[in-house]
């Protein structure tokens, strides 16, 4: 026992010190975190973290495939992507293998090494050949619209683009740069085919702002130069970084966005009770509190979420967010790789979860977002929605930091003594065309009366003065 802690130390003065230390070295590629499978059924772990048809990387891999298999067919499929690929390179095959043999150290630590410890480096450069350049060739094919010439169908293309965003199933992206820099032709085409692609509105409905993969005039030399730890680990990594863009820092310090009025009112109004934890629930608790919902017009990432209540408008504005077939498993493995322990990250995709599940209780909250234009439904039924995003974040920690400046905001309206009643004051009167035209009716009738009351005084007092 005592020699194992001492190794143990000895090993904590290594990550401190070497090469291990987490804030300088890529999180490893893995399977998902043993608590993670516990937190849901094995349905939902086979069904959102392994691959429907294509696998990709060692971890799923079988090196012989049963007969007739799903991965026995998707492998045929696969080779005739990567034969495309080679033949367009206008490179040998033999040269594109042995630049990966020259790296295949360096790619086999890019993975968990139980993952690969059974891997000679032939077959396991073979294996990634094959595989980088079936994925270049789809991703190039998806984007120019040609994915059915090669005999492709539509559900393999929604299969294919499943399998390409699972952590378990990721390549290194250094594999894919290596693949595109042993191109003699079609370099610029291949780099712009895979920021075209990670930029597609992925759980967007709208353009979000693009971000930029490889800079102008990148050359192999550059590429080269590059730092390591500025290049994405893998393609979900890329699409995380894409998803987050900015949009939580922009709530760091919220407070400072008041105008003086707000501050005053705030202060005047206020219950005097400040509550150690938010009170309010769902988007029906927050509507009763006056507080409208709203789309951004403009956005950087989905978790982009700001709150304003001045003007006496209180407004939760929030990225649009499309929700289908594919939202619970981009989610899901977005959430695994920011709760892998190598990876140093302030959990942005997780704590945006956990927020917009704290709106969400049941399909009335999803209609709500829905009539706001917050939420796309693709998926089915608002409850279903609901459900989905209740058994995504059941058991999630979120970054008690991330949206704390946000939520104290909120809970700022809310104590507000008056916030109600103005709330049903709103519902009552302007909530639709009709009720604001009967209220200035009325408004109006007690004016006409006040003006008549006003002259016919008038009109006396003048004949009881002659």
């Amino acid at each position: 026992m005592l020699l194992e802690l001492e190794e143990a130390v000895g090993d904590l003065h290594v990550t401190a010190t070497g090469p291990l230390n987490a804030t300088s070295t890529k999180p490893l590629i893995q399977k998902a975190m043993p608590a993670l499978r516990k937190l849901y059924d094995e349905k939902t772990m086979d069904r959102h973290f392994k691959p429907i048809s294509f696998s990709f990387g060692p971890l799923h891999h079988a090196k012989e495939f049963t007969q007739g298999s799903t991965f026995e067919k998707a492998e045929k499929f696969k080779r005739r992507l990567a034969a495309m690929f080679i033949i367009n390179s206008g490179n040998q095959m033999e040269v594109l293998y042995e630049n990966v043999k020259k790296e295949i150290q360096s790619l086999r630590n890019c993975y968990d090494p139980i993952e690969v410890v059974d891997w000679e480096d032939e077959e396991l450069a073979w294996m990634f050949l094959m595989d980088g350049c079936a994925l270049l060739h789809f991703i190039l094919l998806d984007v120019q619209g040609k994915w059915e010439q090669l005999g492709g169908k539509n559900d393999q293309c929604a299969f294919m683009i499943h399998d390409l965003f699972l952590l378990e199933n990721q390549l290194p992206f250094q594999l894919l740069e290596i693949l595109i820099y042993s191109c003699i032709e079609g370099q610029k085409e291949l780099k712009d085919s895979i920021a075209k692609f990670i930029n597609r509105p992925f759980l967007s409905p709208v353009k979000q702002i693009s971000i930029p993969i490889y800079d102008q005039g990148d050359s192999q030399t550059h590429h080269c130069e590059r730092q390591r730890q500025e290049e994405p680990v893998h393609l979900l990594a890329l699409l995380r970084r894409k998803l987050i863009g900015q949009g939580v820092k922009s709530q760091e310090k919220p407070r400072e966005k008041d105008g003086l009025l707000e501050k005053l009112m705030r202060k005047l109004c206020s219950s005097g009770k400040r509550k150690i934890w938010p009170t309010f629930r769902n988007v029906k608790d927050l509507k009763a509190k006056g507080i409208r919902f709203k789309a951004k017009e403009k956005t950087d990432g989905i978790t982009d979420i700001d709150f304003n209540h001045r003007y006496c408008m209180p407004t939760l504005t929030l990225a649009p967010i499309l929700v289908d077939e594919g939202t619970m498993p981009i989610l899901l493995n977005l959430i695994a790789y920011e709760m892998c322990s190598d990876f140093t990250n302030e959990c942005e995709i997780t704590s945006y979860v956990t927020f917009l599940e704290s709106l969400i209780d049941s399909g009335k909250d999803v209609k709500e977002l829905r009539d706001a234009g917050v939420l796309f439904n693709a998926l089915g039924s608002d409850e279903y929605v609901a459900e989905m995003f209740n058994k995504i974040s059941k058991y999630l920690v979120s970054n008690p930091e991330k949206y704390e400046g946000l939520k104290d905001r909120i809970q700022d309206h809310c104590d507000l003594l008056w916030a109600s009643d103005v709330a049903y004051f709103y519902r009552t009167y302007f909530s639709s065309p009709w009720s604001l035209l009967v209220f200035l009716g009325a408004v109006a009738g007690l004016v006409m009366t006040g003006l008549q009351t006003y002259s016919g005084f008038n009109t006396q007092t003048g004949s009881t003065g002659h």
